[in-house]
């Protein structure tokens, strides 16, 4: 399969996009934040227990589909379980995906499991755990007597260190994209709208969408066969970076007359793809 095949599948899309659970629930009994700042996903989950009991579980937060779909998916595994279960499945659920053990699930349960192929991704590996550290740091609080907690993915203490990968991960998913090779004749249209059709080929594996249309494509300069690509991410530290600026490359050199291309990453202004992305986008990521 390929990255995206293994990463978002419809599943793990569909609990993006239609979040379960979403949202603050008035009056707590805890409230327990997470952030993740390698790929600035941040995470609120609050929760009423009663007995100990989670009557109700709530989160509300932003990042990138591997993090929200997994909060979603916590929410609703855990709505009306003892705290003894969640902490059991929190458990059962790090250990399939830091240390490779089987990722089985109770049968109603079964979209943790699409999860699964986040693991041959070291680097979103954290994304996937952030709301399940997150939840278990809040129920320790619990059992102290507390209401409050917070927890930052990474600082939790001993654990598999998994960013010293990412250089390699990096490295290894930007050897995927193609080799540039020139067409045989030259494309129709200006160079504008040449280098416009090119950027629609581009993929971002976070939502499995071409660049342009998600608005990550800030603006094109074209000067006598050099062709200057301004451009953000979804996220700041997004791991994916090399192999979109990489595919970017290949898609452009490979108009007969660029000769050289210029790619410069910006964060002003965020992206915000409820303005900036097309209305097609905006349709595709439930956005209205």
């Amino acid at each position: 399969m390929s990255l995206a095949d293994d990463l978002y599948r419809d599943i793990i899309l569909e609990h993006y996009k239609n979040p379960r659970n979403q949202g603050r629930i008035e009056n707590p009994t805890l409230t327990s934040q997470g952030a993740n700042p390698f790929c600035g996903d941040e995470l609120e989950l609050t929760l009423t227990i009663d007995k100990n009991t989670i009557r109700e579980i709530k989160f509300h937060g932003k990042g990138c589909s591997i993090s929200q779909a997994s909060a979603s998916m916590m929410t609703e595994a855990l709505n009306g379980k003892t705290v003894p279960y969640a902490e059991d499945l929190a458990h059962r659920f790090k250990a399939a995906m830091l240390e490779n053990a089987p990722m089985k699930m109770p049968e109603e349960m079964s979209d943790l499991e699409s999860l699964d192929g986040v693991k041959k991704y070291p680097v979103r590996i954290k994304c996937a755990i952030l709301s399940w550290n997150t939840l278990l740091e809040g129920l320790s609080a619990h059992y102290k007597g507390q209401g409050q907690a917070s927890h930052v993915e990474g600082e939790e203490g001993q654990r598999p260190d998994l960013t010293h990968l990412l250089g390699e991960k990096e490295a290894e998913m930007a050897k995927q994209v193609p080799a540039p090779e020139k067409p045989e004749s030259i494309p129709s249209g200006t160079p504008k709208e040449q280098v416009d059709a090119a950027l629609k080929t581009v993929i971002d594996p976070e939502l499995n969408l071409n660049i342009f249309d998600l608005g990550l494509v800030y603006g094109t300069d074209i000067q006598d066969g050099l062709v200057k690509v301004t451009y953000t991410l979804t996220s700041p530290g997004c791991p994916l970076g090399p192999v979109i600026k990489g595919q970017i490359q290949s898609a452009l050199i490979k108009l007969p007359w660029v000769k050289e291309v210029h790619n410069e990453l910006v964060w002003t202004p965020p992206w915000d793809p409820k303005t900036m992305a097309s209305d097609e986008v905006k349709t595709e990521l439930g956005i209205w």
